[in-house]
């Protein structure tokens, strides 16, 4: 692997809106790259999943500015060490006992997280070693218009800032999913 970068970056158009527009959560099941009929080209995979074996990810859906995700370098010169530390937070209004349970298995497993954000990029989390929840609670305020609600915070560690998959397009698969047709949407 070759430590020199090779090309730069011209200043992008002010276009872009940050924020996530919804999570997709997925049972871990191996490192996505030994997963059925993955295909990956520059770190954007372009296949997952196949018939007999379809990639399963359950929706959460999330309110504007209700979560955001960030993938911050962690670097050792004295150690010759890289990795990325992947943050996902999210918050879900009004709670339940089901919220609630959910959090909890969520917290006893180790899923893979795929976030759409509101440029309809597709960001995968925990691709090789899974996410883990590392907080969490469940609030209910003082007042009336205080927030009522769950919120969580996965952290994936891994060897890539993260995989992007194929955006959205004229596929046959599930929005966002077009181009992935193996994947299963549950909510």
């Amino acid at each position: 692997m070759s430590c020199d970068i090779s090309t730069g970056r011209a200043v992008s158009c002010k276009d872009a809106t940050g924020g996530i527009l919804t999570v997709f959560i997925s049972n871990y099941v191996s490192p996505l790259d030994q997963y059925a009929d993955f295909a990956q080209t520059d770190n954007v995979i372009t296949a997952l999943g196949s018939a007999a074996t379809p990639y399963v990810v359950y929706k959460f859906e999330l309110r504007r500015e209700m979560a955001s995700f960030s993938s911050a370098v962690q670097s050792s010169p004295e150690n010759g060490t890289t990795f990325f530390e992947q943050t996902l937070t999210m918050n879900l209004n009004k709670f339940s006992q089901v919220d609630a349970d959910k959090l909890r298995v969520l917290a006893y497993g180790r899923p893979q997280i795929i976030v759409q954000d509101n440029q309809d990029n597709l960001i995968v989390m925990g691709a090789e070693n899974g996410c883990d929840v590392t907080g969490g609670q469940v609030t209910t305020g003082q007042m009336f218009g205080d927030r009522n609600g769950l919120e969580m915070t996965f952290t994936a560690r891994e060897t890539l800032a993260f995989y992007t998959m194929t955006p959205p397009a004229t596929g046959t698969g599930a929005y966002p999913f077009t181009e992935f047709p193996n994947i299963t949407v549950n909510s």
